[in-house]
């Protein structure tokens, strides 16, 4: 889906490339073509001034350009020449010779000076110009780059024109050619990318599924150690109290049933039954009871622990001991520890570390 969606985006980047391209390129031939037109008028223009003055006649002269451009392709660029009175001298279809460019025939935009003239104006004018030719009272025929080149000495005007819609149809071709191309090339280098992503990737893929079964095994032996600890609290809640006397007795002698505590400057006689858990808090014994009161004491851990109830109790770290029946559930923790949910609620994290999840498990599988 990743790789997918970086195709996607590469693919709209690429098209809004194109677009741009596209544009620039074409505004590139544009001027590529007035360029080349006004050089070939302008050479043209020379050629026929060279003519005249090594001592042809205009007639010859004519006559040999006229022999030149005949029946050169007129659909996409070609040359022509006019007097200034508008009258077709040369043209590559001889059909056209004679004729004379009429008032409203065509419109010339310059190029230079953005002015919109006639084109019969601007031959009568005789001057070096070039535009954008326009027919605006023919709308079937094509615009036109035009270059108009005087011959110096006589009234003629040679002129190159580009018609811009066959210029626009062999830039079209080329770029649905260029889009066609990139299509292809960015499915074949997303298909390559796809394997070679699969290839680089499918031993971390075993290795994950490899740490998912793992965690699943881990998840399995927790719902089991916490089946063990329900089963265990609900083993103590039914057993009587001379029969919880008999199995402390049985598993410890010292066991006691009451511990001294006290509560500001009262001392109390506190059950070991009632007892949830003891936690040493900024170095004072703090013993909490499972209706959530809070005595003191002057022992430590360790002296409080050993008149404790092992079955009963345990020491879950240097700072805690737990009652069994306090604890609520059981939680992996990062890497092979264990975390206690305890009632009533605790604001620290009660955590077993990996080197004694092992006793903890036989603690409550007792």
């Amino acid at each position: 889906m990743t790789l997918a969606g970086i195709s996607i985006v590469v693919l709209i980047v690429s098209l809004i490339s194109s677009a741009y391209l596209y544009s620039s390129a074409k505004e590139k031939l544009w001027n590529s073509k007035l360029e080349s037109g006004e050089r070939e008028a302008r050479e043209i223009s020379r050629l026929l001034e060279q003519q005249l003055h090594s001592g042809l006649s205009k007639d010859q002269v004519i006559h040999n350009l006229q022999l030149s451009i005949e029946n050169t392709d007129i659909k996409s660029d070609f040359i022509c020449m006019y007097n200034q009175e508008g009258i077709e001298l040369c043209h590559p279809n001889p059909a056209f010779i004679g004729q004379k460019i009429q008032e409203g025939n065509s419109q010339v935009r310059g190029i230079a000076d953005k002015k919109i003239k006639t084109l019969s104006s601007v031959l009568e004018q005789g001057e070096k110009t070039a535009g954008m030719r326009t027919f605006p009272n023919n709308p079937k025929r094509n615009s036109e780059i035009v270059n108009i080149n005087p011959v110096a000495g006589t009234n003629w005007i040679v002129a190159s024109h580009a018609n811009l819609a066959v210029l626009e149809e062999q830039l079209s071709d080329l770029y649905l050619q260029f889009v066609l191309s990139m299509l292809l090339s960015i499915l074949f280098i997303s298909g390559c990318c796809y394997i070679i992503i699969r290839l680089i990737y499918r031993k971390y893929e075993t290795a994950s599924d490899l740490e998912k079964k793992d965690l699943n095994d881990k998840v399995n032996e927790l719902q089991v150690l916490n089946l063990q600890l329900n089963s265990n609290q609900q083993k103590l809640q039914n057993l009587p109290d001379s029969a919880l006397l008999n199995d402390a007795s049985k598993e410890s002698e010292i066991a006691k049933k009451r511990i001294l505590t006290y509560h500001k400057d009262e001392l109390i006689k506190l059950d070991t039954n009632d007892i949830a858990y003891i936690l040493l808090d900024t170095g004072i014994t703090c013993i909490y009871t499972f209706d959530n009161r809070q005595f003191n004491s002057n022992n430590s851990l360790d002296e409080i622990m050993k008149g404790l109830d092992s079955t009963t109790f345990y020491r879950a770290n240097r700072q805690f001991i737990v009652n069994i029946r306090a604890i609520n559930s059981i939680l992996l923790y990062g890497k092979n520890q264990l975390k206690l949910i305890i009632k009533p609620e605790l604001k620290m994290d009660v955590i077993i570390s990996k080197n004694k999840v092992s006793e903890f498990k036989n603690w409550l599988d007792q």
